[in-house]
């Protein structure tokens, strides 16, 4: 499918949809990847040469990361000179935060085909994630200058010089993207986010409603917020709240707005979401705790960490890469962690089982975990973010710092989010201990306070995955 020298694997990273071939985000197994991608030159194989690069393109596009970083290493190896294997390969590397080994890889493929347009425009989109704008701003014109036509290198350029606080241009630019291709969905909703960060909301209204997707819908719902359109926002969920009863961004700020309009929407999955918190300690469950984290926290130093990773909310600390699963290792402390979770989940749910929301009625039939750990530094944070793609969220601290009266590194519950907020809306501040365990729903809105001492806070999060 991918053999034909069209869209690369990595044009997910432009669009939604795609008429030329299919693509798609990498649809990560979590129970597939069990220990850190390495890059191992040394594979070799007997098989032909076609059969190898389209075995690579195969697993790439199914999301098995161990297989595909495999065959893409033989390629390598055998010194097959495609651009479009060293191109996704990038792609794949970037996936998987290994950004500058991503950049190599891109770099090899244009050196190949100078006249690449698919591989300048990839490069652009690593830049960007390095934080190298003005660079990345280079190689996507380029990518332009080869194909004046293509729709995802204006995209990539407007989300470019955004963030260079260029938006005049950067409008442009998604404007452009849209003319050339109408549907591009990403395009649009970039448009109108930059409509909306200018306060300009029924342009970014406008434009939101011409995707109708998960995202788009809940985004339309935050604009009317902001134009004061209460009575539509409600007909709205009452259109939409059947299919969109597991839209967990919509979930907030349904429960955003049922608070401060003192009325319910008609979405059910978690219309009070704090009610729904829960706290208990790992020292309630073990004997020993202090050796067990002590033990836990060796295990975790030996799992990959990235700084700062893109496209996540962790600043100034280590998060685990979003290709690992933490409760996909074998080693003792975590599996110990992992049992200790799933008896909490048991508690939790027979504590809240006589609630009549979503989030309890149709509660997960397994207990399939999806987990990471984050090291926050000195003036380190989280930013206010939900889980989308969860069910319930967890942290276990593991080490913690002290709040010197101003809740510094303390786990902020709210129903604010980054596009709405009322000085008026309830939230609540914990302020951890070592062995704290806190359960909450997925959609409600969280962030960790910075703190000033010189220490590290560590923890181990988590979601537990809807059916």
């Amino acid at each position: 499918m991918l053999s034909k020298e069209k869209e690369s694997v990595g044009e997910q990273e432009g669009k939604k949809k795609v008429t030329e071939v299919k693509t798609f985000p990498i649809p990560f197994a979590l129970e597939e990847i069990k220990e850190n991608i390495t890059l191992n030159t040394k594979t070799k194989s007997q098989l032909p040469k076609e059969q190898i690069i389209n075995q690579a393109f195969k697993f790439h596009s199914q999301g098995n990361i161990s297989k595909a970083t495999k065959y893409y290493q033989i390629c390598i190896k055998q010194g097959f000179n495609n651009p479009q294997v060293f191109s996704n390969f990038g792609i794949l590397l970037k996936e998987i935060d290994q950004l500058k080994e991503a950049e190599k890889m891109i770099k090899q493929a244009i050196k190949l085909k100078p006249d690449y347009a698919i591989a300048y425009n990839n490069l652009g989109n690593i830049l960007i994630d390095l934080g190298r704008l003005k660079e990345a701003e280079i190689y996507t014109k380029k990518a332009i200058d080869l194909k004046p036509d293509y729709a995802n290198a204006y995209n990539t350029l407007g989300n470019i010089l955004k963030e260079l606080d260029n938006l005049k241009d950067a409008e442009i630019c998604f404007s452009k993207a849209i003319s050339l291709e109408p549907d591009h969905e990403s395009a649009i909703i970039n448009r109108g986010q930059l409509y909306f960060d200018k306060g300009e909301f029924k342009k970014a209204l406008k434009d939101s409603d011409l995707c109708n997707t998960k995202q788009s819908r809940a985004f339309s719902l935050e604009i009317l917020y902001s134009l004061g359109s209460i009575n539509e926002i409600y007909n709205r969920i009452e259109k939409t709240y059947a299919f969109d009863d597991k839209n967990l961004r919509l979930a907030a700020f349904s429960s955003f707005i049922s608070e401060r309009e003192n009325k319910y929407t008609h979405h059910n999955f978690c219309p009070k979401p704090l009610k729904f918190l829960h706290f208990n300690n790992l020292k309630n469950q073990l004997n020993n705790y202090e050796e067990f984290i002590k033990g836990l926290l060796k295990e975790l130093s030996e799992i990959k960490t990235v700084w700062e990773p893109p496209k996540k909310t962790t600043h100034n600390g280590f998060q685990t890469p979003s290709y690992i699963n933490l409760f996909s290792e074998s080693s003792i402390k975590i599996s110990k962690l992992k049992a200790i979770i799933c008896n909490e989940l048991d508690s939790y749910y027979l504590k809240f089982k006589r609630e009549s929301c979503s989030y309890i009625k149709k509660w997960p039939s397994h207990k399939k975990l999806l987990g990471w750990h984050v090291i926050l530094k000195k003036q380190g944070y989280q930013e206010a973010h939900i889980h989308p793609a969860g069910w319930l969220s967890g942290v276990i601290y593991l080490k913690v710092v002290p709040s010197l009266g101003k809740d510094e590194g303390g786990i902020e519950f709210s129903l604010n989010g980054p596009n709405y907020s009322n000085i008026n809306s309830p939230q609540l501040i914990h302020q951890p201990e070592v062995g704290d365990m806190v359960f909450f729903p997925s959609s409600l809105h969280h962030r960790t306070i910075p703190f000033s001492t010189d220490t590290d806070r560590i923890v181990v999060a988590f979601d537990l995955m809807p059916n």
